[in-house]
């Protein structure tokens, strides 16, 4: 290799060096995206911004001005009305929240709300824990039209959120309620992507039982300035809304009611992260 070769192959290994120093570029990703006419395509990502306001129960604020402005007809007249035996309600608000509301978020410390964030990769999810542990509750559940009580020891409630980028600049939220209960038991699980099993190709799990009421799963589609609403009807006592949304007042007799709010915005869609490699020309190497 004459010396102008090896120093634009040590160009090249440099721009790809800087490119691959992005958090969400890795190697492989790098060489996979680089496009017609040199483009780097970033991968698609989706970011959520989730809060959850606690008020006593039943407070105007979370139950008159908040539902006032939530679309709940954005769900399928069937799935909106087996969420309400199950004592729960969603919908999507466009444009900003009620004043009421918005105070209640953004109130000053000790009792300001502290939004979390998750980002990840297109058709990955997001669990969200609704309901810390519960020793024991007896809930009254409305499953395909069958209304009946289970009881469930150590028992947590969760929203398992799968996001996807839908259309031009929607993200689509598929949200699954979850009770999580019982002992913490290990399994062994199957590694994603195995050929054949073999014991290297499992790992060690240890967790509780998830029972998913995926009848329940709910998708609202999100366009920039939207934002999803989950909450629950109050007066359904023993509910899994009232299991998921309610729960007693610190040192107090007092219930407290809990709604979720949900931001999301997307990355990589088909956009360039830079235009073009810049243009390699040969040097003659420096003299020793």
């Amino acid at each position: 290799m004459n010396g102008k070769v090896l120093t634009l192959v040590v160009a090249i290994t440099a721009v790809a060096g800087c490119s691959l120093n992005r958090t969400d570029l890795g190697r492989d990703t790098f060489l996979a995206r680089i496009g017609g006419g040199g483009q780097i395509i970033e991968p698609k990502r989706c970011n959520l911004r989730v809060a959850i306001l606690s008020r006593p129960l039943r407070e105007e604020a979370i139950n008159g001005a908040l539902w006032s402005v939530v679309d709940e007809q954005s769900i399928a007249p069937e799935l909106r009305r087996a969420l309400e035996v199950n004592g729960l309600r969603m919908g999507l608000i466009t444009g900003e929240l009620p004043h009421e509301v918005d105070s209640i978020l953004n109130a000053k410390a000790p009792h300001k709300v502290e939004p979390s964030q998750f980002e990840f990769p297109d058709g990955d999810h997001a669990m969200i824990d609704m309901v810390d542990t519960t020793p024991e509750v007896s809930l009254l559940l409305n499953r395909e039209g069958r209304a009946f009580g289970k009881p469930y020891q150590d028992a947590s409630g969760w929203f398992r959120v799968t996001a996807n980028h839908d259309g031009a600049t929607g993200v689509a939220l598929r949200f699954v309620p979850e009770i999580h209960h019982g002992p913490i038991q290990r399994a062994f699980t199957a590694l994603p992507n195995a050929g054949s099993y073999s014991p290297q190709q499992f790992m060690q799990k240890d967790g509780q039982q998830e029972e998913s009421l995926r009848e329940l799963a709910t998708t609202l589609t999100l366009q920039p300035g939207q934002i999803a609403v989950v909450g629950c009807l109050p007066e359904a006592s023993r509910s899994l809304g009232s299991f998921m949304f309610t729960q007693p007042e610190a040192n107090s007799d007092r219930l407290l009611q809990r709604v979720l709010l949900v931001w999301a915005s997307r990355e990589g869609v088909n956009q360039p992260v830079s235009s073009s490699l810049p243009s390699l020309v040969p040097v003659d190497p420096p003299k020793s």
